[in-house]
């Protein structure tokens, strides 16, 4: 031991004499910023169009400036995923940006630009954002798939209980793919119990309320059917055929917002007995459609990555009067494209809003409002609740 350590000193020792002696060679800087002539064309002609118009020639500018290192990403499996993402935060790669002329011609405005775009920002935001793009296509999970194998005069009777041949399937494969299943304890004020029961209710605000004290993202619930179908003969020998089909939804905790609706089925399964048909026919189910019910749930949720995002936004305090208020001021918002009044009831209105960025930027514009003061009661990733505030409470502030 005393031997290789004593090697090791004089290794270091060499380095450091080596290094102390040899010239310093001069290093090539690699460019981190980039000027690019860019132009962008958006839809109309008041002031809004004309950022918008901007907006879009500095997207261009950026994608110019790293074109290079974008095209050596497109053969990545998460490449759309993080080019979404990315490219929501332009603005935060261009250094500096002119706008050289502003033109409009048949209802459109044209912007060119000249802009400084960070192309060694670009490159490290992308790596971040690939590094986490994987959790956030990875959503915290419950799983509550209820089987019916009895049918009645109304049609199948759906059993409730914790884990069945589909609902073990589905999750064996989920955890197999490294999801996060929320579900495998038991909450202190809620059970998977619930949930299966709200979901054969078809109710998707309790479905996500109860979600959501599991901590989980989305909740996938079902119902699986097995049905005896009939006896058929092949060579003499009696078989006994049974249908199966599984109908799934899949719903967002935070708003109740529903990502999935799919029916996968009907398959079949031909047995020797009468008795256990169902039970195979519902673990077949569960193993031919895992893997496409976990395509469906990702694919909804990589949605939640994409530049435009819909946020439920639930004001309290707000009758039309108000609301009309609200709705000609927020249109013309920067990065607003759709605003949509879902109801007003009992003074307190449901307004869906699309939105370029992200939902804390929207939250931080309607609290700076002139028209309507409001006031953030809640925040979650596509929901925000505020209360408008009156002349009183402002004045008492």
């Amino acid at each position: 031991m005393k031997i290789v350590k004593a090697r090791s000193i004089v290794a270091a020792v060499l380095v450091l004499s080596v290094a102390a002696v040899a010239p310093a060679q001069p290093v090539k800087a690699k460019p981190v910023d980039k000027w690019v002539s860019a132009e962008g064309v958006a839809a109309g002609t008041d002031e809004k169009a004309r950022d918008a118009a901007v907006a879009h020639a500095l997207r261009k500018a950026v994608e110019q400036a790293c074109g290079v290192f974008i095209k050596a990403q497109t053969k990545s499996q998460d490449y759309k995923a993080v080019y979404d993402k990315i490219f929501a935060n332009t603005v935060g790669y261009v250094r500096e940006h002119k706008v050289i002329s502003v033109s409009t011609d048949d209802e459109k405005t044209t912007a060119r630009i000249r802009a400084r775009v960070s192309t060694k920002k670009f490159e490290k935001d992308w790596a971040a954002i690939a590094h986490t793009v994987d959790q956030e296509n990875n959503p915290r999970v419950i799983i509550a798939i209820a089987e019916a194998v009895h049918q009645g005069t109304g049609g199948p009777t759906h059993t409730v209980k914790d884990s069945g041949a589909v609902q073990g399937k589905v999750e064996d494969f989920f955890l197999a793919k490294s999801l996060r299943l929320m579900d495998r304890q038991t909450s202190a004020d809620v059970t998977k119990r619930d949930v299966l029961l709200a979901a054969i209710k078809n109710n998707d605000k309790e479905v996500a309320a109860l979600g959501a004290r599991f901590k989980a993202d989305v909740v996938v619930t079902g119902r699986a059917t097995a049905k005896y179908g009939k006896r058929i003969n092949v060579g003499g020998q009696a078989l006994y055929q049974y249908t199966g089909t599984l109908s799934i939804r899949v719903v967002r905790t935070d708003s109740a917002g529903l990502l999935v609706s799919k029916t996968f089925g009907p398959v079949t399964v031909n047995t020797l007995q009468r008795a256990g048909g169902d039970d195979k026919v519902l673990a077949k189910l569960g193993e031919e459609f895992a893997p496409k019910l976990l395509a469906a749930v990702v694919k909804a949720w990589r949605k939640q990555v994409h530049v435009r995002r819909n946020v439920q936004i639930i004001v309290t305090g707000m009758d039309y009067k108000a609301w009309k208020d609200f709705r000609d001021e927020v249109k013309k918002v920067r990065g607003v494209e759709a605003l949509r009044l879902r109801d007003i009831t009992e003074s307190t209105a449901t307004i869906d809003v699309e939105f370029q960025r992200k939902t804390t930027d929207l939250a931080d514009i309607l609290t700076e409002l002139k028209k309507t003061q409001l006031e953030v009661t809640e925040i979650t990733a596509n929901r925000v609740k505020l209360k408008v505030v009156t002349k009183a409470e402002a004045e008492t502030e």
